[in-house]
């Protein structure tokens, strides 16, 4: 199973302008993430400080990533980055030509 980093940002322009909208938005954001991770859909989620963009980790197939960023489609962009493990890194090492 792959593992993959999704780098997002909000896209602020379908935040609302209105105090109140916009701390319900944000609130509502939140409890999706937690039942994702609490449903086992995402591994990791973080926020950077101070900006409004962060990282979301999970493993699965290219089909999971894409209907797990669809699922947040208008509200972010993403770029999808696959990781691998150390002992993948040293099994493509290894496979090099001499």
């Amino acid at each position: 199973m792959a593992k993959y980093m999704v780098l997002w940002e909000l896209d602020t322009s379908k935040t609302p302008e209105d105090p109140k909208a916009k701390k319900a938005q944000i609130l509502g954001f939140h409890d999706v993430v937690i039942k994702q991770l609490k449903e086992g859909v995402i591994k990791e989620w973080g926020l950077f400080a101070g900006e409004v963009c962060g990282y979301t980790i999970l493993e699965g197939s290219a089909v999971d990533v894409q209907t797990y960023v669809a699922s947040w489609i208008p509200f972010t962009k993403s770029k999808i980055k696959e990781l691998m493990a150390i002992d993948e890194s040293l099994r493509s090492a290894k496979a090099l030509p001499e």
